[in-house]
């Protein structure tokens, strides 16, 4: 069963500049003064927000920490970049799992966002999937590039396939819903019984398969709506606020799965009641 501890608690902080505080006044003083919704702006404060996750069959706990959406891009500088990789190395993860859309569209980026995942300290090493952005990078012809690119910093990254970490842990990692050739089958098809194991993909949408599945996936794409307003979110996202952050579960199906709200932004550098996120899994065994 997965259980979050001390959820959106602030624990990494990124410095706030002037100009960022003083945007977030403005649309404080705007949208509660129309419509009494509290709103909060901001691209800039990382939060890391912590979970308790039980893995049946894990031999020892471990830390798991999820990136998700870096989206290197204009409005997304490579010092933020760093910023990310210098929060999540402060938790010491024994894992790294990078859940998609590093890049918006092009992979000119992508050089400048590696450099910075290769900083990453995680003793049983760092795992990627791809999201839709990668795939779609450069006309459609980019998602080699920034495989390559992850596996030079060694980054392993997993397509439909799975791995066994020294630790025991399997770890699965699905194609993206929307613009991969995701496979369910494929991607378990070395899960034996009696493997712990934890599933990655990028797009949420996977669920409506994976939550077949035991296990707990990670998941990211939705930025927690980024702009996350009432009735404007469910418009603009349509579908995707199904699963727009947080924990879901099914009572009728024994699958979980955690969507990150991401770290980047997509199209315009605004975040609205949606403050970028590291999530850190500690991972226990039942």
């Amino acid at each position: 069963m997965s259980t979050t501890i001390g959820d959106d608690l602030p624990q990494d902080k990124v410095q706030v500049s002037r100009r960022s505080l003083a945007k977030r006044a403005l649309v404080l003083a705007a949208t509660t003064g129309a419509g009494g919704y509290g709103i909060f702006w901001d691209t800039e404060t990382i939060v890391s927000t912590h979970h308790r996750v039980v893995v049946p069959n894990l031999a020892s706990p471990c830390t798991v920490v999820q990136i998700s959406d870096l989206h290197r891009s204009w409005c997304v500088s490579s010092s933020f970049i760093d910023r990310c990789i210098a929060a999540a190395n402060r938790h010491r993860p024994d894992i790294v799992l990078l859940t998609g859309d590093f890049i918006t569209a092009h992979t000119s980026f992508m050089p400048s966002c590696a450099r910075a995942i290769q900083q990453l300290h995680a003793p049983l090493g760092s795992y990627a999937v791809l999201g839709n952005h990668d795939y779609a990078s450069d006309n459609w012809l980019g998602a080699p590039i920034i495989k390559a690119a992850l596996r030079n910093v060694g980054v392993e990254v997993l397509v439909n396939s799975s791995v066994m970490l020294r630790n025991g842990l399997r770890l699965v990692g699905v194609d993206d819903y929307a613009t991969g050739e995701p496979d369910t089958e494929k991607a378990f098809g070395k899960v034996r019984q009696r493997d712990a194991v934890l599933c990655m993909t990028h797009n949420p949408l996977e669920f409506d398969v994976l939550r077949g599945y035991n296990v707990t996936t990670l998941a990211g794409h939705t930025h927690g709506g980024q702009i996350d307003l009432p009735i404007i979110t469910d418009l603009v996202l349509d579908k995707r606020s199904k699963y727009l952050r947080g924990w879901f579960h099914s009572q009728h199906w024994p699958g979980k799965m955690y969507v990150s709200r991401g770290l980047g932004v997509l199209g315009i550098p605004v975040r609205v009641n949606a403050l970028p996120e590291i999530a850190v899994f500690h991972l226990t065994p039942s």
